[in-house]
């Protein structure tokens, strides 16, 4: 086996080795290249700092990393059918480790599905540890305006700064705010009461995926969020996806069961401290 970064490939390579990896996935995943490259800068892929093995010149796995600052995130691990059950993700990263560390990378984070257990058993044998659950919701909100006084306005411009002092929980790096602002996929509302902004939603109106939502603390338990769900499930007629909620967050999974929406994924997210292994 041999062990590479990702610099010198091209995106039809890449994308043809990830599809053929989640080609038997929980989740239905065939991305086109223009669909992976909008992953890599949204994402701020580093393809120096992510890897890929080859067998006998065929490549059989991958992880891509981004990277910020003194952070990484697995964006994506794949191993192609024939070649699972090998070590191949714990190989790659004895590969890759060094090579993070150099760049000033403390810590590694992903998101994996709780039922993958080969995927959790192989994040394990590379150093990884679970830290928190991550919820997944679905469903349609429904039923008529619980406060009428609120207004809700889709936005061309929002104030995340104001925004982030409404949280209790950080969003997963994918529904961060810098990669909110590195795409274009994305539309926000505001719930406004009396002048003033005191909640917002953040949506892709074509998938229904939800990323990013919260209400001012001073403000809760008066309709608003539930406004901001109705309001945008209502007039564009969707299913919504909410992603990545932070499963110690009580009061976020009260406020979504209340919606009456259903869990329907639960991943862990892991962390690999990179200071803390051995060299």
């Amino acid at each position: 086996m041999q062990f590479c970064t990702l610099e010198n490939q091209t995106i039809l390579t890449l994308c043809e080795l990830f599809n053929e990896a989640f080609s038997d996935y929980f989740v239905k995943i065939d991305l086109t290249p223009e669909m992976l490259q909008e992953k890599f800068d949204s994402e701020n892929i580093d393809l120096k700092l992510s890897a890929e093995a080859f067998n006998e010149g065929k490549p059989v796995a991958f992880i891509f990393h981004a990277v910020r600052k003194n952070r990484a995130y697995n964006a994506g691990t794949g191993v192609i059918p024939d070649f699972r059950g090998k070590n191949i993700t714990s190989r790659m990263y004895e590969f890759i480790r060094p090579k993070l560390k150099s760049a000033g990378v403390e810590e590694v984070v992903l998101e994996v599905i709780n039922k993958n257990t080969p995927a959790i058993k192989s994040y394990e044998k590379a150093g990884f540890s679970k830290v928190v659950d991550l919820n997944c919701y679905k469903g349609k909100i429904k039923g008529k305006p619980v406060n009428q006084a609120v207004q809700i306005k889709k936005l061309s411009t929002f104030d995340f700064n104001l925004a982030q002092s409404f949280w209790d929980w950080q969003p997963t790096w994918q529904h961060s705010t810098q990669t909110i602002r590195q795409l274009k996929t994305y539309t926000t509302f505001s719930a406004v009461l009396n002048d003033k902004p005191v909640g917002y939603f953040v949506v892709n109106l074509q998938k229904g995926r939800v990323v990013q939502f919260a209400v001012h603390p001073d403000y809760r338990r008066q309709g608003i969020g539930t406004e901001l769900f109705r309001f945008v499930s209502e007039n564009y007629d969707l299913e919504l996806q909410v992603m990545n909620v932070d499963g110690a967050s009580r009061e976020t999974a009260s406020f979504l069961k209340n919606l009456e929406l259903e869990l329907f994924i639960t991943q862990y997210k892991m962390k690999l401290e990179l200071n803390k292994l051995n060299k």
